[in-house]
Parts: C-alpha cells; sequence; structure tokens
C-alpha cells in the first residue's frame, strides 16, 4: 500500500506543485495546490517519510502556487477577517479551500507541526471570513489581478453572492481547535459549526461532487470537550503478536493550548486520550480514536 501511494499519488502530487501542468505558478486557483498538498502530507506521514512531510509543509508556508497560505489568504482586513482568495468566484469553492486546509493543518497538527497557527493564525482569520459569509453577513474585500488567467475571464472585483443553505461539512474540526485545543475566540466558526451540525459524510451534501469533498462527520470526531481520562486498555491477540503494549491506568489531561499526545503518539479528535506505548511504525485503534506514530521531537513554533 505504501508503494501504491508513493508510486501512483504521491507522485502526481508532487509534478503538479513542481511544475503546475507545464504552466506558471498562479495559473491555477488555491484548491488544486491544496488537494496535492494534502494528499503529499498524507503520504509522507503514512510513510514515516519526514523529508515529505517537510516538503508538504514548506510549500503550506512557502509555495510558488496560489495554495500556499499567503496566496490563499491574501488580505487581512482591518477588521481581523481575512480575505480568502475564491471569495470572489464563488461560495462553493471558497468551502472546498476551508475544508482542505483545515485538513492539512489537523495531519501536520498530529504530528508536531501547527499550521493553525502560522503566521499569526491567519488560517482563523480566512476561515472566520468564509463562515461570515457564508451565514449572510457582510464582509469586506479587496478586488486583486491574477497573473496568468486567460484572457476573457474577468478578475473579480467583489465578494461573489454567498447563500446561508449551502452547508459543507468542513466547520466542526476547525471550530474545535481554535475554540476547544486553543481557548481561542471564533464567533463565526462557532454559529457556523452549530448551525451545520450534525455533520454527516458523503452524498449527505448533494449528488454532484461537491457532495463528496470532505470525509465529513466532525461532530461526531471533534465536538466532546477536553478533559481526563482513565482506562485500563486490554491488549487484544493482533497487540500481542506486534509486540505493542499498552500501558496499565493511564490518565491524561490537557490545555486548550495543548500539543498533540506525547508518548510518540498522535491523537486525531478529542482530546481526551489513553497513553499507549506501541512499537515502531504501529498504527493503534482505541476507544473511536487514530493515533497516529510520530517521533519525539518539539512542536514548532507557530509563527515560524
Amino acid at each position: 500500500f505504501q508503494k501504491m501511494l508513493l508510486d501512483v499519488f504521491y507522485s502526481v502530487s508532487e509534478d503538479f506543485l513542481v511544475r503546475h501542468n507545464g504552466t506558471p505558478a498562479p495559473h491555477y486557483w488555491p484548491n488544486w495546490d491544496l488537494c496535492n498538498m494534502a494528499c503529499a502530507l498524507a503520504t509522507g506521514i503514512f510513510c514515516d517519510d519526514q523529508a515529505k512531510v517537510e516538503q508538504a509543509v514548506e510549500y503550506f508556508k512557502h509555495g510558488v502556487g496560489m495554495g500556499s497560505i499567503k496566496h490563499a489568504i491574501p488580505v487581512v482586513h482591518d477588521d481581523g477577517l481575512a480575505q480568502w482568495m475564491e471569495a470572489g468566484r464563488d461560495q462553493g469553492h471558497s468551502l472546498l479551500g476551508v475544508g482542505l486546509m483545515g485538513t492539512v493543518c489537523e495531519m501536520a497538527w498530529n504530528q508536531g507541526i501547527d499550521l493553525y497557527g502560522y503566521d499569526d493564525n491567519r488560517f482563523l482569520k480566512g476561515a472566520q471570513y468564509v463562515a461570515k459569509w457564508s451565514l449572510g453577513g457582510n464582509v469586506s474585500y479587496t478586488p486583486y489581478a491574477q497573473l496568468d488567467r486567460r484572457p476573457g475571464i474577468q478578475q473579480p472585483t467583489s465578494v461573489a453572492p454567498a447563500s446561508p443553505t449551502q452547508v459543507r461539512p468542513v466547520w466542526a474540526m476547525i471550530a474545535n481547535h481554535y475554540t476547544k485545543r486553543r481557548g481561542l475566540s471564533a464567533t463565526y466558526l462557532t454559529q457556523i459549526a452549530a448551525k451545520a451540525a450534525p455533520e454527516g459524510g458523503g452524498g449527505d451534501y448533494g449528488p454532484n461532487s461537491g457532495g463528496f469533498d470532505q470525509l465529513g462527520f466532525g461532530t461526531l470526531a471533534f465536538t466532546r470537550d477536553k478533559g481526563a481520562t482513565t482506562a485500563t486498555p486490554t491488549p487484544s491477540a493482533s497487540d500481542a503478536g506486534s509486540g505493542a503494549r499498552p500501558r496499565t491506568a493511564a490518565t491524561t489531561s490537557a490545555s486548550a493550548s495543548a500539543s498533540p499526545a506525547g508518548g510518540g503518539l498522535a491523537a486525531t479528535g478529542s482530546g481526551d486520550v489513553v497513553g499507549w506505548a506501541a512499537a515502531a511504525g504501529v498504527t493503534a485503534v482505541a476507544g473511536g480514536l487514530l493515533f497516529l506514530r510520530r517521533r519525539d521531537r518539539v512542536r514548532r513554533d507557530g509563527a515560524q
């Protein structure tokens, strides 16, 4: 499976991020970069390839294409919200971008890398902008001219119309991170996550491709408040055969600004994590939480 990821998926994504199908880097809208960035990062994590993880992280921060964060979110307005580039195009593509960037940030967070907080929480400001706009609120807009747009395509001069009825399952995970993990105020994220709850999955948001863009089920995976959990996990036969040994009665608790779970493992979902000791390279599932192996390393500063 790792070979297939590397040979079939990663190779295509890397080629796109480097060559952009032989066009100048600004030719494509941000989501083209973001989906390939997500693929490259996921492959690096799954294959335990630190170089590929760092490649995706570096592109997120400084990539030449429109999916890097300062291109996808080009303007921070005086009200603290940051303009999503595709807001001048349409709402659907903007929602897709929020979902993709959130996925990249969450995967990185589980590896001890804080992209959520990068550049003074730039993603928070952009997600808040799209949330307010999608709720029917008025948002500021700065017109831009994108290089290498084909002749005849009009450049956006104002924010596109948005319908509060257009919903995608992208908000619960992002709202949980900023308001629960980090303890920050995110009024519009909180409102739109509550409105979208409970988030469904693929096929619950229309029959076309937009209804399948995100995995969904964020309300289930990312709603529970942080707290302390005490448990004594019982090893299964497969655990015993693999050499993975769960610790006895382990208790964990985390603050609102906590880093991912320690002990060489990072957890997706709730902060209520049962401690495990696992053999290198082993993926363990406990209590509905997926644990991904990561090396012991200090979280990189969000302002890096």
